[in-house]
This record gives C-alpha cells, sequence and structure tokens, in this order.
C-alpha cells in the first residue's frame, strides 16, 4: 500500500527557508505562537519536531502560506516506493479526526 510519509528534515528545511525568505526570526514565531522558549521553533528548523496542525496552521497564516507549502514529503513518497502503513491507536486517530473537523468546519 502506498501511504504519504512526511520528512521531519525536509518539512523543518523549508520552514525555515520560508522563514528567511519572510525575514521572521524563531524569536518572533515563539512570541506570535505564545511558546515559553524558542528551542520549539528551533526543533522544528531542524526537523528534529514537527508543528502541531493547530501550531502549523498558525505559522501558514504568519507567513502567508498554505499548510502543504511548509510540509515536505518523504523520499519514499517522492521515489513512489512502498512503505508501511503505521496504525495510530484508535482513540488517538479520533482526536486527530475531530480536531481536523474542528478546523475544517468550525464545529
Amino acid at each position: 500500500m502506498r501511504y504519504p510519509v512526511i520528512s521531519m528534515k525536509k518539512t523543518g528545511d523549508k520552514i525555515r527557508e520560508v522563514c528567511e525568505r519572510r525575514g521572521i526570526r524563531a524569536k518572533e514565531i515563539q512570541e506570535y505562537m505564545g511558546f515559553s522558549a524558542v528551542q520549539s521553533v528551533y526543533d522544528w528548523f531542524r526537523g528534529k519536531n514537527m508543528p502541531t496542525v493547530d501550531n502549523l496552521y498558525a505559522l501558514s497564516r504568519l507567513l502567508n502560506v498554505s499548510m502543504e507549502t511548509l510540509v515536505a514529503a518523504s523520499d519514499q513518497e517522492e521515489s513512489g516506493g512502498e512503505c508501511e502503513l503505521k496504525v495510530l491507536q484508535r482513540r488517538k486517530y479520533q482526536k486527530i479526526v475531530m480536531r481536523y473537523k474542528e478546523l475544517l468546519w468550525g464545529k
């Protein structure tokens, strides 16, 4: 089964590059997001962590780009390679689906 996979490293690179083009520093993102420390933003830039869906949405609004612009596919997806479907626990999956619905339809 082909399954799209996000590359954390490439996504971090894209986020950092868009920020550089827009002249927005990590400290400004920290303040905009209300984070207590700038380390979370640097972790995104390095591909150590990914922004949550909420944070990715807020970041896309700050940078005036789509969320998809900030996300990069892994080499597996780009090459059309096969990868394993990672199964989320049912409760976690339901929470994600409900959060997407809230974001999309405001419910």
